[in-house]
């Protein structure tokens, strides 16, 4: 018996110690993973915001976008959404859709009906169009030519770039509008470029012929391909290379512009020349003689507006020799070639309007032989029904299409696309 109690007392002994180790634990629980200390506010990181969402670029317009904001045209272009809901833009574009009403009503229309039916054979001669002295007068050899590949025009004005409107800021778009209305001004009201008028907005906000041909390719209808610059080595071989990335030039260099319109199944060209054509510098083995001299090697049509009477003097025998020697068809006014260089023998000349002395600003290139011409054919001479040239005041325009009546071809490569000899004549 004295066994068992000290085995009972063992056992309430053993059980009194788990209760008081339980107590024990209860008042210290330790978890089975001692959890890290929580960090003070000082050491916790800041919450993390998630970053703005910047919206994207649009993506920079094309030439043929730029080009239709300067010519007062819609657009789709995203990035040029802005400056055409500017009271400016809407102003300028108004005033060109305006402008070009009253140049359709009054000249193009009129000047188109008449060279459908009397500029046939010239059309059909060639596809190439030699516009000396033109300027950036792209619009008037599109619609007397509208068939041409290639349109050569060659200028004083120096080439200069489209401009970048994105950039553009404050006051800088309308003062674009009006230097850019200002420049074309005179060729709405007149029929041509005054040479010192665009010196003072060519060399400007408007930054160079280009805008001022864009304007053209636009509102006649066409879209600009691409652009690129043109130098011309010792040889006379053209040198292209990135419109608007090239470092300050010097005379001659050009532009080269490939278009489209609707219908047209080849891209066509216009090659513009910034050049001075005075003989001393276009010297027959310079660089742009030589150029020209090959591009113009088939007989072609020549076309002379506005020109300056320059064809007349010493100083231009070079360029008057280039043309007389590579002219199949020349249509000119009085100010181009002198009457008296087409020799009955070689040209056959076709008289429309009527002779006018020469405007006070030229001297001595009157032409007597020319006046009698039209004095003594006055009752068959073709008036014209619409006005080109210097005589804007008084509207007495002269105009000539001279034919060259026997044209040797070099060879069957420099031929034009028609047979060798006369123009198809239309019926």
């Amino acid at each position: 018996m004295i066994r068992h109690r000290k085995s009972a007392a063992a056992l309430l002994l053993a059980a009194g110690l788990l209760v008081l180790s339980g107590a024990a634990a209860a008042q210290n629980p330790q978890p089975a993973h001692k959890a890290p200390a929580p960090k003070s506010a000082a050491q916790k990181p800041a919450a993390e915001k998630p970053a703005a969402e910047k919206p994207a670029p649009f993506p920079e317009p094309s030439l043929d976008e730029i080009a239709a904001l300067l010519a007062g045209q819609p657009g789709d272009a995203p990035a040029l959404k802005a400056l055409r809901e500017t009271p400016a833009w809407t102003k300028f574009a108004e005033s060109m859709d305006k402008s070009w009403a009253d140049l359709e009503n009054k000249r193009l229309t009129p000047m188109r009906l008449w060279a459908d039916k009397e500029l046939f054979d010239a059309r059909a001669w060639g596809k190439f169009l030699f516009y000396p002295f033109g300027g950036p007068d792209f619009m008037t050899a599109a619609e007397l030519f509208p068939a041409a590949e290639t349109y050569v025009l060659l200028g004083l004005e120096f080439c200069g770039r489209l401009p970048r409107p994105t950039e553009w800021k404050g006051p800088q778009a309308e003062t674009y509008w009006n230097s850019l209305a200002s420049s074309l001004k005179d060729f709405f009201e007149k029929s041509y470029f005054i040479t010192s008028h665009m010196d003072e907005t060519l060399y400007g906000q408007v930054e160079g012929v280009l805008p001022v041909i864009a304007v053209f390719l636009k509102r006649t209808g066409h879209s600009i391909i691409d652009v690129t610059r043109l130098e011309f080595d010792a040889k006379g071989e053209a040198v292209e290379s990135p419109y608007d990335k090239a470092k300050k030039a010097f005379r001659p260099y050009g532009l080269k512009i490939r278009f489209m319109s609707a219908g047209m199944q080849e891209p066509r060209t216009i090659i513009y020349v910034s050049c001075d054509l005075q003989n001393k510098i276009f010297t027959k083995d310079s660089p742009l003689y030589l150029y020209l001299d090959s591009l113009v090697a088939a007989p072609v049509t020549t076309y002379i507006k506005s020109g300056s009477y320059l064809l007349h003097y010493a100083e231009f025998t070079h360029m008057r020799e280039l043309v007389l020697s590579r002219s199949k068809f020349i249509l000119q006014d009085d100010t181009g070639v002198a009457y008296k260089q087409f020799k009955p023998a070689e040209w056959q000349v076709r008289l429309y309007g009527e002779y006018a002395k020469p405007i006070r600003d030229f001297s001595g290139v009157d032409q007597p032989d020319l006046q009698k011409a039209y004095a003594e054919g006055a009752e068959i001479i073709p008036k014209l029904p619409f006005h080109l040239g210097y005589h804007w005041r008084d509207s007495r325009d002269a105009l000539l299409l001279v034919e060259k009546r026997d044209v040797p071809l070099k060879s069957a490569e420099t031929a034009p696309a028609a047979a060798p000899g006369p123009a198809p004549k239309k019926r």
